[in-house]
């Protein structure tokens, strides 16, 4: 939800908590019974919606970059031993087909993750009978095609979940209507007793008022930090890309799409304020192997991007 949407679901609580302890007054009033109720049920299916949102979104995401990193890390590791195995047997083309790093890895689209990740099974399953004292086994092989799967299968869900968070924006926006559709056909009924119950008429519109929270909130915060060492490395580079409109908020077409940040002292930074939409994160440091990252930016909610830059 938008942080004007929460806003007015919190103002939607108050509100159903204070008219139940009026029914004797507002039940006599035409057409407020039924509207209340229908204003109770959406709030309901508001909170519902809203749950399966926020669950939806990050956790899918979250699980494709952890399978991601830890593929990358198996791969590079099998490339560094079937590297060292090509040497020792002069097999100057398998020493091509593996020679890649990490930082390469890291810097690839995530499909072409998978590609590398394909080819050093591939070539360590054609050679694994002399690979025990490598470290590559049979064991270790039905673990990396393991890895290898869980990732492919990951692959399209964050896309799909960014359209099923679409749907569920456009189903908010409909329930929130349909509250405040309800709420004026009440706030027209309650007009009958502003002279006769001036009391319940004051604490009415009283819960009524919406207190705005949550503005000037974070959108993008995290850390740069060295893949060898973990120490956070400041005055590196961080610039955001829109990737097209991605069919997400009109808002964002008139926008800023492009915002450039460095980490201060610490390797920290935050952005206060990004369109919605899908970006592409390039982080520069002197010294450092370029990084490419892909961050996806929630209107009212605050993601994190944690970044390891390999020296060169």
């Amino acid at each position: 939800m938008t942080n004007q949407q929460e806003s007015r679901l919190s103002m939607y609580l108050s509100f159903r908590d204070y008219q139940t302890a009026y029914t004797a007054i507002t039940n006599p009033l035409p057409n407020y019974t039924t509207n209340s109720t229908t204003f109770v049920n959406t709030i309901t299916q508001i909170q519902a919606v809203a749950e399966q949102q926020k669950v939806s979104k990050k956790g899918v995401t979250d699980t494709k970059n952890n399978y991601k990193e830890s593929l990358i890390v198996t791969t590079a590791d099998y490339a560094r031993k079937l590297g060292v195995y090509a040497k020792f047997t002069n097999n100057a083309t398998l020493a091509q087909e593996v020679k890649f790093t990490e930082s390469k890895l890291r810097q690839i689209a995530d499909t072409a993750v998978k590609d590398y990740a394909q080819i050093v099974y591939d070539r360590a399953q054609t050679n694994v009978a002399a690979l025990a004292t490598y470290g590559i086994t049979a064991a270790t092989q039905t673990a990396l095609l393991a890895a290898i799967t869980a990732y492919n299968a990951s692959l399209g869900k964050p896309g799909a979940s960014r359209t099923e968070s679409s749907q569920t924006t456009k189903q908010l926006e409909t329930l929130f209507k349909t509250a405040d559709t309800a709420l004026a056909n009440m706030d027209a009924a309650v007009e009958i007793v502003r002279i006769s119950q001036p009391v319940f008429y004051t604490g009415y519109k009283n819960a009524r008022k919406i207190v705005e929270t949550g503005t000037g909130s974070l959108a993008v915060k995290g850390l740069v930090t060295d893949a060898m060492t973990g120490e956070p490395i400041k005055n590196a580079t961080l610039s955001f890309s829109l990737e097209g409109n991605n069919g997400m908020a009109k808002a964002a077409k008139a926008a800023t799409v492009s915002v450039v940040k460095k980490t201060a002292e610490k390797g920290g930074f935050n952005i206060k304020s990004l369109p919605t939409g899908m970006y592409t994160v390039t982080i520069k440091k002197v010294g450092y192997a370029d990084q490419v990252a892909t961050v996806a930016v929630a209107d009212g909610e605050l993601t994190d991007l944690n970044i390891q830059l390999s020296k060169k």
